[in-house]
């Protein structure tokens, strides 16, 4: 009888180790999993490969026709939600309508409000429109800055090849920081004319919103004769 204990006494020890090997599988599946997801969850996203168009034209940070009767510049921020919304869904019929047209000169400026990561981003473009890219890359730095890690050095230069840059002269212009006093210049005269948020826009010296933006251009369209 006692042999017979020790065998159901065995085969039950058996059964618990089997059990708690179960278990610790379990556990680490689940350590796993959850691993997992918080890593997909805090890494940078990867960048937007949608294909980014231009503008006719481009010179710098400008675009248009410098003689055009009205001048528009525009004082933005790459951390600035209304700003995005603007570059992303307003500015392309903007170019379309007064710019290609010969009414408009547009020419795009940076209000930093302090030297954060936006500073980053802001720099990018800067070196971009050195090669006529610059509304390009604004496009790009826009399209991704809902993204965590958008405005990384990796990002950066993701961004960089996807414009299909020269990234030899990309990178010495952000290595060097010498955007960095154009940046900072655009931002003095910004607080010089007034300008005290973003998007906000200069129209041959009249200051608005973007919600008054067309109404002042044609207003300008029609003091100048067209």
């Amino acid at each position: 009888m006692a042999q017979k204990m020790t065998q159901r006494e065995l085969l039950r020890t058996q059964r618990e180790k089997e059990s708690r090997k179960r278990t610790i599988t379990l556990l680490i599946g689940a350590f796993v999993l959850v691993a997992a997801v918080l890593l997909v969850y805090f890494l940078p996203r990867l960048p937007s490969v949608s294909k980014v168009e231009g503008y006719a034209n481009q010179s710098g940070q400008s675009v248009g026709d410098p003689n055009a009767p009205v001048k528009v510049v525009e004082f933005s921020n790459f951390g600035c939600s209304h700003c995005r919304t603007f570059a992303l869904e307003n500015e392309e019929q903007l170019v379309k309508d007064y710019v290609e047209t010969g009414k408009v000169y547009f020419t795009y400026k940076v209000f930093q409000f302090s030297e954060d990561e936006t500073m980053k981003a802001a720099e990018a473009a800067y070196c971009a429109g050195e090669q006529n890219q610059f509304f390009e890359m604004q496009k790009l730095l826009f399209q991704n800055s809902t993204f965590a890690g958008a405005y990384a050095d990796s990002s950066i230069s993701s961004y960089a090849k996807q414009l299909e840059l020269n990234t030899t002269e990309f990178n010495q212009c952000m290595e060097s920081d010498a955007q960095l006093a154009n940046i900072r210049a655009d931002t003095d005269y910004a607080r010089n004319l007034g300008i005290t948020g973003t998007p906000m826009f200069d129209v041959n010296g009249t200051i608005v919103y973007s919600t008054t933006l067309i109404e002042t251009i044609e207003a300008a369209l029609a003091a100048s004769g067209n």
